[in-house]
């Protein structure tokens, strides 16, 4: 029956409706597969660094006790960055074990300092999370009941070697099934793909908390040599700022916790990510500008170099909350994989505008991709999720440059799509590689592939494709040279469809 019904959704994809298991009690318990067990922390963190001497404010002389769940602290690290920020700035100190706490709010002038085998822990009472602060212009709150927040503050600082840890798995529900650590014993269909990777996440309890860590309108911001662990929600946002660095960060996160995505930078411009790794259930490092997550203005001036992410989705994404404009982003030297978990992630590198935005002058270098089922991914659609008159059919994806790319254990082509009434614009894909994962090959038996104009894009949503190397729609203006892909044994698929792509070159 389920072949058949496999068949028959191959036709009509609508028949099929993505599995979510919508509500349960609180599943704490950790599987084998949860986390990934080889993170490089010496790589990226300095343990080294000691407690500065200098103008330090302990949380402990404010009363925070240690090593006590039943103890939120709060009060005493809110007190202690409030007497340091009056007194002029300074650090505020974290030593001596884990401290239980709710809400923190930073401030302008002080840094956090978390000290080496200490750490702020999440509590798991949800009523100890506070949510006083609302948009400029009185938009129902944004920044949330979160744990470390700051807004607009100037001069802010996060810094480690110690943890920030989340406890996302005490804000979550049971998986209707436990990660899986060996491949599967046959090539699954790109839609069972899909749904195999929903089928083990742990979606949210009622009770989740919102960020681990948010910055909102914030100057000079810096977040380097810190831990953050098990986030129940996004994990570090940086929305809208403006010159901010996060370098040397490890985030180790359930990978099966929904919505855990590692770093969003949303409406914030002169950002540098440099030196993290990124280990999480939803998108590694993601730009997103929208309306309705509290941005207001264009982004630009976007930097990622020199960093390890893997993501069971998405590894670098722009969107998909995308009403507002993204220019000016590069991104280079890392490393994007998922090797040790199944299925593969979505996509290794997947660029797109739904919203609105015009999203432009994106350059992509020097990348290792391996077991995300699609290598690059580059869509324009018109979902406008804001229902915005002046956006509807406004949205542009124009001006990328992607090179070299080596990925392998891929299931689907590289996708550049746009729609009929909004084209891709000039897309320079050189000296890419891709290899496919081993098994016997399928093919797609549709007699056509759904525009879907309205709805989320995601690779994986388009199903099988006939083609391995390259799928082009709706596009102009596309230039591919150098682009090498060794498929499965025995593929009845074509090396590249191209359809209503004006000026298409292949070298």
């Amino acid at each position: 029956m389920s072949r058949f019904i496999n068949h028959i959704g191959s036709f009509f994809p609508k028949l099929q409706k993505d599995f979510k298991i919508s509500s349960d009690e609180i599943f704490s318990e950790i599987y084998k597969g949860d986390f990934f067990e080889n993170v490089p922390y010496e790589k990226y963190i300095n343990y080294n660094i000691s407690v500065p001497k200098d103008n330090v404010y302990s949380i402990i002389s404010y009363g925070a006790v240690p090593n006590d769940e039943n103890i939120n602290n709060a009060d005493a690290i809110n007190k202690a960055i409030s007497v340091c920020s009056e007194n002029g700035g300074g650090i505020v100190a974290v030593e001596g074990g884990c401290f239980t706490s709710g809400t923190v709010f930073l401030k302008s002038d002080v840094a956090l300092y978390i000290a080496r085998n200490s750490a702020i822990v999440a509590s798991h009472n949800p009523k100890d999370y506070i949510v006083n602060t609302k948009t400029p212009d009185n938009r129902e709150d944004y920044i949330k009941n979160g744990l470390i927040l700051a807004q607009n503050c100037k001069n802010v600082a996060l810094l480690g070697p110690g943890k920030i840890c989340g406890e996302g798995n005490f804000f979550s529900i049971k998986p209707y099934l436990p990660p899986k650590t060996e491949p599967f014993s046959k090539t699954l269909d790109v839609w069972d793909l899909r749904q195999e990777y929903r089928k083990r996440i742990r979606f949210a309890h009622k009770s989740k908390y919102g960020f681990l860590v948010h910055f909102q309108n914030c100057e000079q911001v810096r977040v380097s040599n810190i831990i953050l662990e098990n986030s129940a929600f996004w994990t570090l946002n940086i929305n809208m700022c403006n010159d901010v660095k996060v370098t040397h960060t490890v985030i180790n996160n359930n990978r099966h916790v929904a919505n855990s995505d590692g770093i969003d930078i949303s409406g914030s411009s002169n950002v540098t990510v440099e030196n993290c790794f990124v280990s999480t259930g939803d998108d590694g490092i993601v730009l997103k500008n929208s309306h309705d997550i509290a941005c207001d203005k264009s982004m630009n001036n976007i930097y990622v170099g020199n960093c390890e992410v893997i993501s069971c989705t998405n590894s670098f994404k722009i969107g998909t909350e995308s009403s507002l404009d993204v220019s000016d982003v590069t991104v280079e030297n890392c490393k994007f994989y998922l090797t040790d978990i199944f299925p593969a992630g979505a996509s290794g590198i997947a660029l797109e505008s739904c919203d609105g935005a015009t999203v432009s002058n994106v350059n992509i270098r020097n990348i290792d991709i391996n077991s995300m089922a699609c290598p690059i991914f580059i869509r324009l659609n018109n979902r406008n999720r804001n229902r915005l008159p002046e956006l509807d059919g406004k949205g542009a994806l124009k001006n990328i440059n992607i090179s070299d790319v080596n990925a392998k254990n891929a299931e689907i082509p590289i996708m550049i799509m746009g729609i009929p009434s909004q084209k891709v614009d000039t897309v320079t894909l050189s000296n890419i590689n891709v290899k496919y994962s081993n098994g016997k090959d399928y093919r797609d038996f549709r007699f056509k592939v759904p525009e879907q104009e309205k709805e989320y894009p995601e690779a994986n949503r388009f199903r099988n494709l006939n083609a391995y190397g390259i799928y082009v729609r709706h596009a102009k203006n596309i230039s591919v040279e150098k682009l090498r892909v060794i498929p499965r044994d025995k593929t009845k698929r074509k090396f590249k469809i191209i359809n209503d792509c004006e000026n298409f070159s292949l070298k």
